[in-house]
């Protein structure tokens, strides 16, 4: 009896120290809760910024100061999410300069896309008679036609 109370002693003492022996064990890495990220561009206050993980856009802009009144937010979206060490560029808004075709030099004239030396000069030949009274007067231009006018309308002016 005093064998059978022994072994069965045994038998659940081993049997309980084997019980969730084996039982995998998760070793996730604790994320931080803060990141870093910088940003740079039409901001009041440019520079690295520490948030909080899950932050915007939106948020840092506020945290930084704001935005400058040139700053060109139309491809920018403020709900997207930050990642750590990001790097935030807001654009400054890209003013037009237009080109007088009265008044441009020759060199203006050649920044106009599809404009060479040989158009530009044709351009500054035909002023000398004729004062352009409309955009549209630039295709009496030798060289000039409907698709170079499509392309140069928008960067001109009498």
């Amino acid at each position: 009896m005093k064998r059978t109370l022994l072994f069965f002693c045994l038998f659940i003492f081993f049997t309980f120290t084997c019980f969730n022996r084996y039982t995998p064990i998760t070793l996730q890495e604790a994320k931080p809760t803060l990141m870093q990220v910088e940003i740079k561009g039409a901001i009041q206050n440019p520079g690295v910024y520490t948030l909080k993980r899950n932050s915007s856009i939106s948020s840092l802009i506020q945290m930084s100061g704001g935005l400058l009144e040139n700053s060109d937010t139309s491809r920018i979206s403020f709900n997207y999410i930050l990642q750590d060490k990001d790097v935030v560029v807001i654009p400054e808004k890209q003013e037009v300069k237009l080109i007088s075709i009265n008044s441009a030099t020759l060199e203006e004239l050649q920044t106009l896309p599809g404009i060479g030396p040989a158009i530009a000069q044709r351009i500054m030949e035909y002023r000398k008679s004729n004062t352009f009274q409309s955009l549209e007067q630039i295709q009496n231009v030798k060289g000039i036609g409907p698709a170079m006018f499509n392309k140069i309308k928008d960067k001109i002016c009498l």
